[in-house]
C-alpha cells in the first residue's frame, strides 16, 4: 500500500498556504498569545500528500449498480444495469480519457476539487437551511458567567489566528497507533524536516509512525473571508491582514479589534469583555429593517441588493467592507428558551434572520440568557475537517487556559472609543427589499420540522465488543426508522465521508441504504421480527458491507464524485450530448437525497445538525458516544413529513438494536 499511495505523492507547483504570513517571526510571539508550537511548521506534509486518483470506471460504474439495488424494481434494474453497459461502451471511456487528462494537468488539486467548488458558488439558492449547518459547544461548568465564556472564546479564536498565520499550528495528523507518543512523533518529523528534499519525504515519514496527515487547504478561509455575491457564480474573498471581528446583536453592527496593531499579540481579554460589554450596552431598539436579512435571498437576489446597497453611500460600502474582512461573525441572541429543539432553530436559522450575515465563513453564536454558544459555516470554502480542528481548539483552550480569568471582570471599564458601530443608509427601495427578504426567510424557516432525541445506556462501546461498527449501528438505525416510517421503503442515503487524506481532497459519499440493511429492516422491521440469532447475522453482514464502502470512500474510491465529474466532462465536452446514464430517472432518483446523515461524535459537541438537503428530505445529523447515541432530525413540514414520526421511529429503532446486541453480549458470558 505505502509504494501506491507514494507513486501518487506529486509535488504540486505551489503549496497551499495560509494567506499572508506576518513578517516577524513567531519566536517574537509570546506563548500566551499562541495554542501552542508546533515542531515542524503547519504545511510541513501538505506538498507530500497523496493525489486524490481517478476512479477505475468499471470499478465506479459496478459500485453505482451495488448502490441501486436496493432502491430499484428488479424491471428498473435491469434497464439502469443496460444503461451502464452502454455507457461503458460508447460514452464512458472517452470521458474518462478527458478527465485522466485533465487530472494530469491540474497537479495543484484533483481531479474533483475545482468542479465541487463550482458546485458550491453556482448554486443561486439561498444558504441558509441549505449550505449552513451548526454545532453548539458541550457546557463548561468552570466558567458559569456567559460573557465570561464568551470572552474567552473570542481569546481563543484569536490565539487559533495567530497560531495559523505563523505557521506553528500543529498539522492536522490523524494517529492510528495509540502508543506513539505525539511529542516523539514531532521531533523525528522536525529532524526530517533538515534533510533536503524533506517535503517529497514527510507523508512517507509519516506513514511509516502509522500517522496519517490531513489535507489543510480550506484552512486559509475559515476566518478573515467571506462568500461575496455575483451573478451566475459566487466567489471567496480573503482579508489575511484583518484584526478585527464584527458583532451583531438586534440586526446592528458593532466592529472592534482583537488583535494588537502590531499582529503579534491578542488584545487583553479583559479589554475583549469591556468591548462586548459596551455592545451589550446598547440601549436602542432592535434594526427595524436589519440588512443582514438581505444575505438570505437568492444569489442573484442578493447580488442586486448589495450593488445597490454599496452605491447607495459611502457608509455602505465601508460598513459592507468591514463585515467581508472581519476574522469572523459574533452573534448575540436574546432568547430566554432552554430545550434542545428550540437551541438547534436558533442556531440553524434564527427565525426570521434579522441577527446574520450569512455570507461570512465562520460565525460564533452566543444565547447569553442561557448561556448557550455554536458555531455555524458557509459550506462552498470548506468541510467538517476545517471547522472541527477550530472547534475543539477553541473549546478545550478556552477552558484550560482561558484568557480571562476568574473574577477579573469585576473590575473592568468601559472602552467605547474602540468600538466602531457599522452604519447603514437605507432608502425606501432597500427597505422594501429588506422586509420582503424577511418575510420569505419566516416563512421558509417556519416550515421546518426539528426534533431531537438521546438515547442512553446504549453506545459505540457495545457495539464494539460485539464486533459491529459504531457507525454502521447509527446508520442501521436510520435506515430501520425510515422502512417503519415510509411504509417499508428503501430512500436514496447520504453519509459524508471526509477525503482529506488526499490533497485538496474535500468529501466522498457513503451511500448507507445498502442491500444488506434492506435486508436487516426486511428481517426486524415486520410485526413479529426474526429470531434474534438472524438478526445479529443481518447487522453483521450491514456493517461489513458499512465498513467496506467507508473504507473505499475515505480513500477515494467512492462512485458519486467520479460520476460527478464525468458528468461534468460531459457538459464541457464539444458538441457532445449528455450520456443517458445521467438522464436516466434513476440516477436522478439515487441523487434525490431523502436521508441526508452526518455523524457529529465529538465530545466537545453538545448538538448539531442541518436542514434536509431535498425538499422531501430528512436531515440526520447524529451521534454515537459510549454509553449513548442520539440524532438532530429536521424535516419540511410542507413535504409532509414529520421529524417528530421520524424520532419516535428512530426510538424504536434504537431500543431494537439495543436488545439485539445486549443478548449476543449476554449470550457471549
Amino acid at each position: 500500500m505505502l509504494s501506491v499511495l507514494l507513486r501518487q505523492c506529486r509535488v504540486p507547483r505551489s503549496t497551499p498556504t495560509s494567506g499572508r504570513l506576518l513578517s516577524t517571526s513567531a519566536s517574537n510571539i509570546l506563548d500566551e498569545h499562541l495554542l501552542h508550537r508546533s515542531p515542524v511548521h503547519t504545511e510541513f506534509f501538505q506538498a507530500s500528500l497523496p493525489h486524490l486518483k481517478v476512479p477505475d470506471l468499471n470499478a465506479s460504474v459496478e459500485k453505482y449498480l451495488n448502490s441501486q439495488r436496493p432502491l430499484l424494481t428488479d424491471e428498473q434494474f435491469s434497464a439502469t444495469t443496460s444503461i451502464c453497459q452502454e455507457f461503458l461502451k460508447q460514452d464512458g471511456p472517452e470521458l474518462q480519457r478527458l478527465l485522466l487528462d485533465y487530472d494530469k494537468s491540474n497537479s495543484d488539486g484533483n481531479y474533483v476539487s475545482d468542479f465541487w467548488f463550482d458546485m458550491y458558488l453556482r448554486d443561486r439558492r439561498s444558504l441558509v437551511l441549505n449550505h449552513t449547518p451548526f454545532l453548539a459547544f458541550s457546557a463548561a461548568p468552570e466558567q458559569p458567567d456567559p460573557l465570561d465564556r464568551l470572552t474567552n472564546m473570542v481569546y481563543s479564536s484569536a490565539r487559533y489566528q495567530l497560531t495559523y498565520a505563523n505557521r506553528v499550528l500543529k498539522p492536522e495528523v490523524y494517529f492510528l497507533d495509540p502508543k506513539l507518543s505525539e511529542e516523539k512523533f514531532y521531533q523525528r518529523m522536525k529532524m526530517l524536516s533538515r534533510i533536503p528534499g524533506h517535503s517529497r519525504l514527510a507523508w512517507a515519514a509519516a506513514y511509516l509512525h502509522k500517522a496519517f496527515p490531513l489535507d489543510m487547504s480550506q484552512y486559509p478561509n475559515l476566518m478573515a473571508s467571506t462568500r461575496l455575491p455575483q451573478t451566475g457564480r459566487d466567489s471567496l474573498r480573503r482579508y489575511p491582514d484583518s484584526r478585527h471581528i464584527v458583532l451583531m446583536r438586534g440586526g446592528r453592527f458593532y466592529s472592534f479589534d482583537i488583535i494588537e496593531p502590531d499582529g503579534l499579540s491578542i488584545v487583553p481579554a479583559s479589554t475583549i469583555r469591556a468591548r462586548l460589554s459596551e455592545c451589550l450596552a446598547d440601549s436602542r431598539p432592535a434594526a427595524e429593517f436589519p440588512v443582514g436579512v438581505l444575505t438570505s435571498a437568492d444569489r442573484d437576489v442578493w447580488t442586486k441588493e448589495r450593488q445597490k446597497l454599496a452605491h447607495a453611500s459611502k457608509t455602505n460600502s465601508a460598513s459592507l467592507e468591514a463585515i467581508d474582512s472581519a476574522l469572523f461573525l459574533v452573534c448575540l441572541d436574546e432568547s430566554q428558551q432552554t430545550s434542545d429543539s428550540a437551541l438547534c432553530h436558533a442556531f440553524l436559522h434564527s427565525g426570521d434572520g434579522a441577527n446574520r450575515w450569512w455570507d461570512k465563513s465562520l460565525c460564533l453564536m452566543a444565547i447569553l440568557p442561557v448561556g448557550e454558544f455554536a458555531v455555524s459555516f458557509e459550506h462552498s470554502w470548506g468541510d467538517g475537517v476545517a471547522v472541527s480542528r477550530y472547534f475543539n481548539e477553541v473549546f478545550n483552550d478556552s477552558n484550560r487556559r482561558p484568557g480571562l480569568s476568574s473574577g477579573q471582570s469585576e473590575s473592568l471599564a468601559a472602552d467605547p472609543v474602540s468600538v466602531r458601530r457599522l452604519e447603514f443608509d437605507l432608502d425606501d427601495s432597500l427597505k422594501a427589499s429588506i422586509a420582503t427578504c424577511r418575510e420569505q426567510l419566516s416563512a421558509r424557516t417556519a416550515d421546518l420540522d426539528l426534533d431531537f432525541w438521546q438515547f442512553d445506556g446504549f453506545g459505540k462501546s457495545s457495539a464494539k465488543r460485539a464486533g459491529l461498527s459504531p457507525d454502521s449501528v447509527s446508520q442501521t438505525a436510520i435506515q430501520l426508522a425510515y422502512y417503519w416510517l415510509s411504509g417499508g421503503a428503501t430512500a436514496p442515503t447520504y453519509e459524508s465521508c471526509s477525503t482529506a487524506a488526499f490533497r485538496r481532497g474535500r468529501t466522498e459519499t457513503i451511500r448507507s441504504a445498502t442491500s444488506a440493511t434492506k435486508e436487516f429492516c426486511r428481517l426486524a422491521g415486520g410485526s413479529e421480527p426474526a429470531p434474534t440469532n438472524q438478526l445479529l447475522a443481518a447487522l453483521k453482514a450491514a456493517s461489513d458491507a458499512h465498513s467496506t464502502l467507508t473504507k473505499d470512500a475515505a480513500m477515494g474510491k467512492g462512485w458519486d464524485r467520479h460520476l460527478f465529474a464525468l458528468r461534468c466532462m460531459s457538459e464541457r465536452r464539444a458538441g457532445g450530448a449528455v450520456p443517458r446514464l445521467f438522464t436516466d430517472p434513476a440516477y436522478r432518483k439515487i441523487n434525490e437525497i431523502v436521508l441526508s446523515t452526518s455523524t457529529l461524535s465529538m465530545p466537545a459537541v453538545k448538538i448539531g445538525g442541518f436542514a434536509p438537503v431535498s425538499p422531501a428530505g430528512l436531515g440526520v445529523g447524529y451521534a454515537i458516544e459510549d454509553s449513548s447515541m442520539g440524532c438532530v432530525a429536521t424535516a419540511y413540514k410542507s413535504s409532509g413529513r414529520s421529524s417528530a414520526e421520524f424520532m419516535r421511529c428512530y426510538q424504536r429503532a434504537c431500543l431494537l438494536l439495543a436488545d439485539v446486541i445486549g443478548k449476543a453480549l449476554d449470550a457471549k458470558k
